[in-house]
């Protein structure tokens, strides 16, 4: 019996049940099924035409997600190669490349002011014990890539402090070792 490839699934929307493939490493972390589900019940009145940035993309899964139900637009940071061709790949095998951008880079480096877009909707799910949530932050409250009221999901390591000053926390859950919660920009 030949041995089952690791994935995740998109779990909603237009794509749903589609197989996300990844290899399994200390850096990979996909969001659980039912922590997706989670937050796209969260998102569900705010994701349809909804400009949206997944910072550390890993296998693209909350991107793509945001694509299925209903995202006008997607850019995916990414710094592992690999990753970015997965993504590139499972985009076009969907036909959604015209709705997405794949960029190889350290999402830490990355100059966002490029990308001359305001996002409606963040998603940070950066590694784990790395403290780059607070870094993130600080590099989002020196630009005007938010608008008042964008969303921003984030995933973090129980216990981990966050010191976001103008992000308003609105939803929060925990499983196991991971917390995540929804903020709103109030800046």
């Amino acid at each position: 019996m030949p041995k089952r490839k690791p994935h995740t699934k998109i779990i909603g929307g237009m794509h749903k049940g589609t197989k996300i493939p990844y290899k399994p490493s200390e850096t990979i972390r996909p969001t659980e099924n039912r922590v997706r589900e989670t937050l796209f019940n969260w998102l569900m009145h705010d994701i349809e035409g909804s400009i949206c940035l997944d910072m550390f993309s890993g296998t693209g899964a909350l991107g793509i997600e945001a694509l299925s139900r209903g995202a006008d637009k997607v850019i995916f940071l990414e710094k592992n190669k690999e990753l970015c061709l997965i993504i590139n790949n499972l985009l076009e095998k969907l036909s959604l490349t015209q709705k997405a951008e794949v960029i190889h880079t350290d999402s830490l480096k990355y100059p966002l002011e490029k990308l001359n877009l305001i996002f409606d909707i963040v998603f940070l799910d950066p590694p784990f014990r790395k403290d780059f949530l607070n870094s993130v932050y600080n590099k989002f409250s020196k630009t005007k890539l938010l608008h008042e009221g964008s969303l921003i999901y984030v995933e973090s390591e129980v216990g981990f402090e966050k010191n976001f000053m103008s992000w308003k926390e609105i939803k929060k859950s925990k499983g196991g070792q991971t917390s995540y919660s929804l903020y709103r920009n109030e800046s």
